[in-house]
């Protein structure tokens, strides 16, 4: 396996960063579409306490094709109410998601900010990584499919049960980046997610984010999870590396049997995991932000391919995991420094592209 690979199949782990705040600083109070603010909601951004979503009542839109009626632009002074979301008792994927040592369950749990005028799309922002040193990054605890392992290999031959079927919640990435030496991958992450959380907001998304803040974790499952309740299609967003810090370019990825990275075919996993109904729009969806974002800063696209990762196996809607660019590689991470207004456009533009055609 190439050190390219090495790095995309570590794609949905985490890593220590400073403890900053990054949420918008220019959100307000909007109008809280369908959900159920308790008191401690934040409307000026910070969160706040005991705030919760009401289950998995978020108005999802009807199709990934419905027409864009957004009117705002890119107006952040008319940003958002912001409400905390937790994951439904009911999920089929509670049971299989991370647990602490005791068995415990944390508290599951995201993001959710409302445009002044919704638009009737909902977009999950994952924000790749998060803190890292801590138990979520050392208990083998979450299923790597959610599912008995009967059902798993009643669909595809995998030695993934057991023992050997269950995975820590994220792995930590602490290297800084080639260019600035001062930027790691979850650090870019929720920078880059916040920028584009603003501009997606005022052109009337409404957006649900895993981590709005450098210091938090969440394992792979859990977002997965939390999206297909909540939201309409989920963009993933990581940076990458390879052996020589030579190699530059976006890379998109969407479920399948075959893995990129590994070079391996299982068959039956999609089917397995109930992905063959969504794989179309997921691999639809990771074209169009491979393109649109390599092109916001005029870094090479290297295309889409299909992968098997825990984030699509917990996920019942449209998902791409995105590799903006190669962190070590110089030019590359000047553009992720630099450039993150560009690239955060481009995910909108992305976006745009994807629910109006």
């Amino acid at each position: 396996m190439s050190a390219v690979a090495a790095s995309l199949l570590m794609a949905l782990s985490m890593t220590s960063v400073a403890n900053a705040a990054v949420i918008s600083s220019n959100a307000k109070g909007g109008p809280g579409v369908n959900l159920q603010q308790k008191a401690g909601a934040s409307a000026s951004g910070a969160v706040g306490p005991g705030v919760s979503g009401p289950g998995a009542n978020l108005g999802k839109s009807n199709g990934a094709n419905n027409t864009n009626n957004s009117t705002n632009t890119n107006n952040t002074s008319d940003a958002v109410s912001m409400h905390e979301y937790t994951l439904s008792q009911n999920s089929k994927y509670r049971p299989y998601l991370w647990k602490d040592a005791a068995g415990n369950a944390p508290e599951y749990k995201a993001y959710v900010f409302e445009p002044k005028n919704f638009n009737g799309h909902t977009v999950f922002l994952d924000a790749g990584h998060g803190l890292g040193n801590s138990a979520i990054e050392t208990v083998k605890s979450e299923k790597s499919y959610p599912m008995s392992d009967a059902q798993v290999l009643a669909g595809m031959k995998t030695t993934s049960v057991g023992s050997k079927g269950f995975g820590i919640g994220v792995q930590s990435r602490d290297t800084p980046d080639a260019y600035s030496h001062s930027e790691t991958e979850p650090q870019f992450t929720v920078r880059l997610a916040v920028k584009a959380k603003d501009k997606l907001v005022a052109k009337g998304y409404r957006v649900v984010m895993g981590r709005i803040e450098e210091n938090q974790n969440l394992s792979n499952g859990t977002r997965g999870a939390i999206a297909s309740e909540t939201s309409d299609i989920m963009i993933s967003l990581h940076s990458n590396s390879s052996a020589s810090g030579k190699v530059s370019g976006t890379v998109s990825f969407y479920p399948g049997d075959y893995d990129y990275m590994s070079g391996a075919t299982l068959i039956g996993y999609t089917k397995t995991l109930g992905l063959t109904q969504t794989q179309p729009a997921s691999k639809r969806l990771a074209e169009i932000m491979g393109s649109s974002i390599s092109s916001s800063v005029g870094i090479p696209n290297i295309g889409a391919n299909s992968a098997r990762l825990r984030i699509f196996g917990y996920s019942s809607i449209p998902t791409t995991l995105v590799e903006v660019g190669f962190a070590d590689n110089v030019g590359d991470a000047k553009k992720l420094i630099e450039n993150k207004d560009e690239l955060a456009q481009g995910i909108v533009n992305g976006v745009d592209q994807y629910f109006n055609n």
